[in-house]
């Protein structure tokens, strides 16, 4: 807010909130859902994102929820289990590399004659 030199009234005039509405959220004395937290973050002008994220994760902000759910397996294993899993991850066979499958060049060599 104080970036975009908002005040508590611009947020709550805003999201059609009372001022007092706005105070107690910025002071913590209310519990504030998934939705107002959204509002919120749509009143000052930033992504839900933003608000929510660990300071260094930046990447985290770009990624689905099918990536973060796997981050979170990721980091909820154990060493070596994730050992595991990474050397399954980057193991190549010759199925997986498309430049091993191909046949080589065939030789035909007619005879003259």
């Amino acid at each position: 807010m104080a970036k975009k030199d908002m005040s508590q009234r611009d947020v709550a005039g805003i999201l059609n909130w009372s001022q007092s509405k706005v105070a107690h959220i910025l002071n913590g004395r209310v519990e504030l859902g998934v939705d107002d937290l959204e509002a919120f973050c749509f009143g000052v002008g930033i992504q839900l994102t933003e608000a929510v994220r660990d300071r260094g994760l930046e990447f985290c902000a770009e990624m689905t929820p099918t990536e973060m759910r796997l981050l979170e397996l990721w980091r909820a294993m154990g060493a070596a289990e994730r050992d595991a899993h990474w050397h399954i991850m980057t193991a190549h066979t010759k199925a997986a590399l498309p430049e091993q499958r191909r046949a080589a060049p065939s030789r035909i060599v007619k005879k003259r004659g």
